[in-house]
């Protein structure tokens, strides 16, 4: 499945739950319906429901309890800046330290991409950047914040994949599952989707260039201001 239609089904479902709890009247603390059973309501792949209740749950919708099962938190509302400020406090040095191994996992997939870099990957990324812009553009709150997450992860992943490297896309994988709650968190504020879809076309055309340098330095300051842009948030709340 092409990236940008990953995306699409993972919405569709995520959207197709909300329609469930709605049309269920569903109270905080009832239990949603496991992952099996949704496959079989949507007809759709364990992995794709697996990303769309991950994604549920680092917006706050639901709860997973390990061995007990999903359950119905809340339908969101929009996010003021000083709640994602707060959250930012509480949870700051444990993403500072995922997104050390963070960089030098990505510092090195663009080292091995670059080498097999062409003009269809390129393309690739191209579209999947052009695609996002027009679809965040359709949204506002946080469901915009949940489309750029999708969109800023795929990025992210497929530049990881063009390694070719199994190891590599897994452990960025993982660490991207550990990430979803702060992207969300990050993209709650308009500025930091505009910075994101600049800095992923500075390191297309880096890409484009052929200059890994470029790319590596790139790619380091993209992760470094998303950290700063939230530690700032942080300091003007406190005030």
């Amino acid at each position: 499945m092409k990236p940008i239609e990953r995306i699409s089904v993972v919405e569709q479902v995520i959207e197709r739950l909300e329609e469930y709890i709605t049309e269920n009247n569903l109270k905080k603390g009832d239990k949603m319906p496991t992952e099996k059973e949704v496959c079989e309501m949507l007809e759709a792949g364990r992995s794709t429901v697996r990303e769309a209740y991950r994604m549920m749950q680092a917006l706050g919708i639901i709860e997973v309890k390990r061995g007990k099962g999903v359950y119905f938190v809340r339908l969101q509302e929009d996010a003021r800046e000083a709640e994602v400020a707060e959250w930012f406090r509480s949870n700051g040095q444990h993403i500072a330290d995922y997104m050390q191994v963070r960089c030098a996992i990505e510092s090195m997939a663009v080292k091995v991409a670059m080498q097999k870099m062409n003009e269809q990957k390129i393309n690739q990324l191209k579209e999947l950047c052009q695609k996002a812009m027009q679809d965040i553009d359709t949204e506002i709150g946080k469901r915009r914040a949940m489309r750029m997450t999708l969109y800023d992860e795929e990025f992210h992943h497929m530049i990881t994949e063009m390694t070719g490297n199994d190891l590599l896309i897994k452990i960025e994988r993982n660490i991207a599952e550990c990430l979803t709650d702060y992207r969300n968190q990050v993209f709650m504020l308009e500025e930091n989707i505009e910075r994101a879809h600049t800095s992923h076309r500075k390191i297309i055309e880096a890409f484009e260039n052929g200059n890994e340098e470029l790319a590596l330095e790139r790619v380091s300051n993209h992760l470094e201001s998303s950290l700063k842009d939230m530690e700032y948030v942080e300091k003007e709340n406190r005030k």
